[in-house]
Formats: structure tokens, C-alpha cells, sequence
């Protein structure tokens, strides 16, 4: 819900409103789009006739695109303001699904994906950065998770009625009907949101000290970005991609039961973001934000370890677990751009960003290329999914005591 607070950079409770409303549902379809690959995946491949390492690149290309995006994004985000950005990156996005509508290949299909990757690229990030500059530190956390629920009742309504959609009138209209509600959104951004995040900022170039190349050195970005990529950037790969082959290939569910319960998971991911919003505030004030995203990480961490290991018919909730466990992990950003200047939210939150989907595009392609890899040896593609998914969690876990150890280091070292 967008804040009451009146004083927020001189916005009007109405203004904020409209503000937070066109940030939503331009985040709404964004998420919408970037898991819709889970449920298109079987109507793709059977009619392009795609192998398993095509659909993992065919899904990448939308987030190395996006993850590419990221370092001009967060330069003009602090030089031209979220409006201007996020809307005309819309009409990319826009244009991608349009392309998609008349793609009959591989590279054209490739080339729709990467569009509207680079297209949605400011859709959680600039509102991210409008917030950071223009309302208190207290709600900021809140204001990132009501987004983030936005998001997510996205990825709900793609995804049952997107495989509806398919199934009745083909996977190209699911995406007609997307590059329609892009262009209407990026112009309800242009008319409704002010330049109050530009507004803000001091006259001139950046401080030096809050440059990209500054940010890169710094050691809490060091410490904080391998868990990023490999850490959250594997939970999104696996989620808006090879959850659903998983169900089908693994514990021999049909299509629709498979997007049945990838519908259920993010219904569970946004009940987490709605209950993370209303118990940030006081485990804010009594641990911090980064011990509480530290919580999530080891619950999803744990549940991917164990669809490694249960291949069950019921294994299909432990994705409920995971999704549940994404809200708190999602408060790490917010915790990481408290400890810079406002002057730098754009930069700080692109760089993160940048960050978690160079991740999600490496281990969703690398997904698909290691589990034809294993079927080449002669295991089974359910075993072979089992043995790939496992040495996902093991890397999570590395990058995870990694950062555990470095931040240890860093208290040591403050305290001498």
C-alpha cells in the first residue's frame, strides 16, 4: 500500500497513490512476462521444435538482456528520473512481444525474449529508486514488498490463464494480449507519475564516490553480490523456468497439473511478500534487514536440497516452501541501498540487480545444457534433473557461507 505520509518529497496521499498504483501493475505484467516460460515451455517446444539447452538459452536471453540493462539503466535512472525511463522501456518491451506474436524460429523468438527483457529491465527498479529517494528509511522495506506482491499477483494471473490461453488460441497470444497492456502502461506512467525522484537530486554529476566503478570496489558489494547471483539468481531460474519441466519430467505430472502448481507457488510467494510487509517493520527495528533475509536464503536453500533428493509425487509443494521463503531474501536490496546515499540509488539497486539476473541467466541455460549433458551418459532425464538440481543447492550453499564468513570479517574488523 503506498505510504500516508503526506511530507514524502512534497507528495499528496492521492499523487502517492497513483504513483505506487502505476509502478504495480507496470511490475504486474513485468513478472507476468518473466514466468510465463514455465507454463509457454511445453507449447514452445512442440511447436518449434526445440531441444532442452534451446529452451534454457530461449529463457535466458530474457534475463541477459534484462542483466545487461542494468549498468546504463541505473545511470539514467539517476539522471532522468523513473518516469521517463520505465515508460519508454515499456514500448520495448511492448515491441518484443510483438515480435513474438509473429516469430517462427528459434533466433526470432530468441530476439522477442531479449526485447522485452531489456523492455521490463526499470520494472522493479525504478520504482525501487523513486522510493529510496522519496519517502522515510522506515518505509521503504514496505513500500518494496507491496511492489513485490504486485509482482508476484502477476505471476498468478499468467499463469493458469496464460496456459488457458495457449491451449485454446496458441502460446503467440498469450503474448498479443501482453504487448496491448505494455503500451497502455508505459503511458499511464508518462501521465501519472511527477519527477519527484529527479526533482531531488543535487545539481550536476554524481559524487565521485557513489560512481559505478566505486560501488564494484566497495566491500559490502563484494560481499553481498555472490550470493546475489548465485543465491537468488538460481532461485529465479529454477522458479520461472525448470520448476514446471521438473514436475513433468521428474514426478510424471501432466501440463496443467504442472501449471495448476506453479500457480500455487507464487500464491505462496505472494502470501510471503503480504505477510514479510506487515512484520518488516518490527523484526526491522529488532534484528535488521539482513539477518532476516539471511532466514529466507536457508529456507529455500534447504527445500531446493530436498526436491533434489524426494523425487515424490508431493515433492511439488517443497516449490510452495520455496516460495514462501523468496519474501524475506527480497529485503537484502533495500538493506544494501540503506548503507549508501540517496544520491546512488539507482546505480546501487541496477548493480544488484545486474548482479541476480547474470545469475538467473547463467543457471537457467546451464540448467538445460547439464541435464542433456548427464542424458548423454546414460542417466535417466528425472535422475538427471535430481543430480543438476542438487549441484545447484551445493553452489547456493557455498555462495551463502561465503557471504557468512565475509560479513564476520568485517565485524572483526570494525571492532579492532
Amino acid at each position: 500500500m503506498p505510504p500516508s505520509d503526506n511530507n514524502s518529497a512534497g507528495l499528496t496521499r492521492r499523487q502517492s497513490i497513483f504513483i505506487f498504483a502505476c509502478f504495480a501493475i507496470a511490475y504486474f505484467c513485468s513478472y507476468g512476462l518473466r514466468s510465463v516460460n514455465a507454463v509457454l515451455a511445453p507449447y514452445i517446444t512442440q511447436d518449434l521444435k526445440l531441444n532442452t539447452s534451446q529452451l534454457g538459452w530461449l529463457s535466458s536471453a530474457f534475463f541477459v538482456s534484462l542483466a545487461v540493462m542494468q549498468a546504463p539503466l541505473g545511470v539514467w535512472l539517476d539522471r532522468y528520473g523513473a518516469r521517463r525511463v520505465e515508460s519508454s522501456l515499456l514500448l520495448v518491451a511492448a515491441i518484443g512481444s510483438f515480435v513474438l506474436v509473429t516469430a517462427d524460429g528459434f533466433a526470432l523468438t530468441s530476439l522477442g525474449r531479449a526485447l522485452i527483457g531489456c523492455g521490463v529491465a526499470a520494472s522493479l527498479m525504478a520504482p525501487f529508486s523513486y522510493f529510496r529517494r522519496c519517502y522515510p528509511a522506515d518505509r521503504q522495506p514496505q513500500l518494496a514488498l507491496w511492489i513485490l506482491v504486485a509482482g508476484t499477483g502477476g505471476a498468478v494471473f499468467f499463469t493458469t490463464p496464460a496456459a488457458a490461453l495457449a491451449a485454446a488460441w496458441g502460446w503467440r497470444s498469450v503474448h498479443l494480449a501482453s504487448g496491448i497492456s505494455l503500451a497502455v502502461i508505459a503511458a499511464l506512467l508518462w501521465r501519472f507519475v511527477p519527477d519527484a525522484d529527479v526533482q531531488r537530486l543535487p545539481a550536476g554529476q554524481a559524487p565521485e564516490d557513489v560512481s559505478l566503478r566505486r560501488l564494484l570496489r566497495h566491500p559490502v558489494i563484494l560481499r553481498a553480490m555472490p550470493l546475489a547471483a548465485v543465491g537468488q539468481g538460481s532461485i529465479i531460474a529454477l522458479q520461472t523456468l525448470w520448476a514446471g519441466p521438473w514436475m513433468t519430467d521428474v514426478l510424471g505430472m501432466s501440463a496443467s497439473d504442472s501449471a495448476t502448481a506453479l500457480l500455487w507457488s507464487m500464491v505462496a510467494m505472494m502470501t510471503g511478500y503480504v505477510g514479510m510487509s506487515v512484520l518488516s517493520p518490527p523484526l526491522q527495528r529488532r534484528f535488521g534487514l539482513t539477518p532476516i533475509a539471511l532466514v529466507g536464503y536457508v529456507i529455500c536453500i534447504s527445500a531446493i536440497f530436498l526436491i533434489a533428493l524426494l523425487p515424490l509425487r508431493g515433492a511439488w509443494v517443497l516449490w510452495l516452501v520455496v516460495g514462501v521463503g523468496v519474501a524475506p531474501i527480497m529485503l537484502m536490496q533495500p538493506a544494501l541501498a540503506m548503507q549508501f546515499p540517496k544520491e546512488a540509488a539507482g546505480r546501487l539497486v541496477t548493480l544488484y540487480n545486474m548482479f541476480v539476473f547474470v545469475g538467473a541467466f547463467i543457471a537457467q541455460w546451464s540448467v538445460g545444457l547439464v541435464v542433456d549433458l548427464l542424458r548423454e551418459t546414460g542417466l535417466s532425464r528425472p535422475h538427471a534433473f535430481m543430480l543438476t538440481l542438487g549441484g545447484v543447492a551445493i553452489l547456493q550453499t557455498a555462495a551463502f557461507v561465503w557471504f557468512l564468513y565475509q560479513e564476520r570479517m568485517a565485524r572483526r574488523n570494525a571492532a579492532c
